[in-house]
């Protein structure tokens, strides 16, 4: 067992204690600690992702005397907008805010669809023409409109 003499465990015995773990769960020579490394935080992207998922995550809401799911989004601005119906400034100023500047972006982009569509759809007089005999012609009943561009 133990040498009295020297106050240590023969060469064959290790005492385990504390600060003295088994030798089978010791760390190896030359391997990390962590090998698997710190466990990820929350990064901006994760945030963003988490964020979107909690957005457009479907919740049940009360309609009258039903209950609808719309997605997290959709009833927070419905919440938003009955608020600032009944009155409350900050909220009629958000959602005027809000809704104008989608307006001015919706037009924003309609008016850039308008100029690229006027250039695209200007076609030849000899076109034009076929087009029409076509039309007039029976074969576009058969056909959807979308086969005429």
């Amino acid at each position: 067992m133990t040498n009295p003499a020297a106050g240590k465990p023969p060469a064959g015995e290790y005492r385990v204690g504390y600060g003295k773990p088994p030798e089978k769960s010791r760390f190896r020579k030359g391997q990390s600690g962590n090998p698997g490394g710190r466990p990820p935080g929350i990064t901006a992207g994760r945030a963003k992702k988490l964020a979107l998922k909690e957005a457009y995550r479907m919740v049940r809401v009360r309609e009258g005397d039903r209950v609808v799911c719309v997605p997290a989004l959709g009833a927070i601005l419905r919440s938003l907008v009955a608020l600032a119906a009944k009155g409350n400034a900050p909220a009629q100023r958000f959602v005027y805010e809000m809704v104008r500047e989608i307006e001015q972006q919706e037009l924003a982009v309609q008016a850039a669809t308008d100029t690229k569509d006027t250039k695209d759809c200007t076609m030849s007089e000899p076109e034009l023409v076929r087009r029409i005999v076509w039309i007039l012609s029976g074969r576009a009943s058969r056909l959807s409109g979308s086969d005429l561009t």
